[in-house]
């Protein structure tokens, strides 16, 4: 029998891609322990389970709140914010995002990475929908750096095991035990997960926004509720709310559940909910209907999950690909469905442009402020892809406390500017960027140079972009 102290003696590790799924484990977390200290809400406690939620926005927040020292360089805010924190018990817990413990494991980019790893020495580290992170080329080294170092074991979960062929080596020269889960079947005896689906799909380009918009006017009427509509990208979900808004606001009930906001609503049979990938994963909601863009296999079979729960339901597809070829019948079991045609008519994650909302590994970190909307995010160069960009600050890098406090302004940044400069202080900007969203949007590439200490970014539209960094603290 399993020692009952075991777990107390070893630290855990939750990670997971997107914060919607980190708050709801921080709200399930504090819940289910009877004795809980939940870092930043609360300071650490001796006697408690401690829980570190470690997210940027967290850390921003708490360092707003406690009032920052600008002039400190970035690993000693960090460490002086870890330092804080500690683990006070032999019952402690992270919970956060693959990205954090890359830059902690994988580029040591803080003073106190070795103390860090030092206190989770031994930890049980879990992968929450690792699929989505899995194909990426820093994913590999941060597996293999974990189990040479702090892990002592590392869980993988998904409904989707996607994974690389580094990721599969590391694994086979491993021990390993796998855990499959079936379909469940229509019987008296257990639940069913998985009822039948009518699959409807919409082939045309759906990043126009014209097009879209006018695709779910046609659909929204006639389809049941609850509704979720998923969307590849948020941006083209904020333009598309407000005219879903203005066209259905009276009929029907309608809510964001993005990264960057979640109206927490009952949901009923007049309600639709407009999401990103941030509801692709690990989020327990009954939809009737669904409707999702859709680009890679691996995604439109997780969103495709997110109806059929309960009851039958209807899943609409919006897509830029032709799945005729692939449709030699009429009815498909759910496996043959996923792996005869969405598999085949959609691309593979190696192939997929960048994100910007899931594990991104060395990414760049832009401010941009869309010309539209006029609200401000911070995203990585996938930005160049999905924006036309009209102006740019690409010195950014080089400019002292003040200056940027200038260029903000400059760009059109007035509001929150120290939340800004916070979040430049810990994972900083390399540019800032106003922008207009384009309705068919282009590959990135993104190179950093050593020797010049500069990031050029160009994208398919043979546009190219330089940012400059005069003391190569990339």
């Amino acid at each position: 029998m399993q020692d009952p102290d075991f777990f107390k003696r070893k630290p855990i590790i939750l990670m997971y891609p997107t914060k919607i799924l980190m708050d709801a484990q921080i709200s399930a977390l504090s819940k289910e322990l009877p004795n809980i200290s939940i870092w930043p809400e609360s300071m650490p406690s001796a006697n408690a389970t401690n829980v570190f939620y470690y997210s940027s926005s967290s850390l921003v927040s708490y360092l707003l709140k406690q009032g920052v020292d600008f002039k400190l360089q970035k690993s000693e805010l960090i460490n002086e914010t870890l330092r804080e924190f500690g683990f006070l018990s032999n019952k402690s817990m992270i919970v956060t995002s693959p990205d954090v413990l890359h830059l902690l494991v994988n580029r040591k980019a803080y003073k106190g990475s070795k103390r860090i790893q030092n206190l989770l020495n031994g930890a049980y580290v879990f992968f929450d929908e690792f699929h989505l992170y899995s194909n990426l080329k820093n994913f590999p080294i941060l597996i293999q750096n974990l189990l040479e170092g702090m892990a002592t074991k590392i869980v993988f979960l998904s409904a989707t095991p996607y994974k690389n062929e580094e990721l599969q080596q590391i694994i086979e020269k491993n021990p390993t035990e796998f855990v499959y889960f079936k379909n469940s079947k229509a019987d008296n005896k257990g639940t069913i997960f998985n009822y039948p689906l009518d699959i409807e799909i919409c082939s045309f380009n759906y990043t126009d926004l014209n097009q879209n918009l006018e695709k779910l006017i046609e659909l929204i009427p006639k389809s049941e509720k609850p509704m979720a509509i998923i969307f590849d990208s948020v941006f083209r979900l904020q333009r598309l709310k407000k005219k879903l808004e203005e066209k259905f606001n009276d009929k029907f009930k309608i809510i964001e559940w993005s990264g960057f906001r979640k109206d927490d609503a009952l949901i009923d049979d007049k309600t639709i909910v407009l999401g990103t990938s941030s509801i692709e994963v690990g989020i327990d909601m009954y939809f009737k209907t669904l409707i999702t863009e859709v680009s890679y296999w691996t995604s439109a079979i997780q969103r495709i999950g997110r109806v059929g729960r309960k009851c039958e339901g209807k899943v609409i597809i919006f897509t830029n690909k032709n799945f005729a070829p692939y449709l030699d019948r009429e009815d498909f079991e759910r496996n043959d469905f996923e792996n005869m045609v969405l598999k085949e008519a959609l691309k593979d994650p190696s192939d997929k442009m960048i994100a910007g909302e899931m594990f991104r590994g060395d990414s760049y970190n832009f401010l941009i402020l869309d010309e539209e909307t006029k609200q401000v995010h911070s995203y990585s160069e996938a930005i160049f892809a999905m924006f036309t960009i009209t102006e740019r600050i690409d010195d950014w890098r080089e400019k002292k406390f003040e200056e940027k406090r200038e260029a903000l302004e400059y760009i059109g940044i007035i509001n929150n500017q120290n939340k800004y400069l916070v979040q430049d202080k810990i994972f900083p900007f390399w540019g800032i960027v106003k922008g207009k969203l384009k309705n068919k949007y282009s590959r990135v590439n993104a190179i950093y140079s050593e020797n010049d200490n500069e990031l050029i970014i160009t994208d398919s539209e043979n546009n190219e972009y330089t940012f400059y960094d005069s003391e190569g603290s990339f």
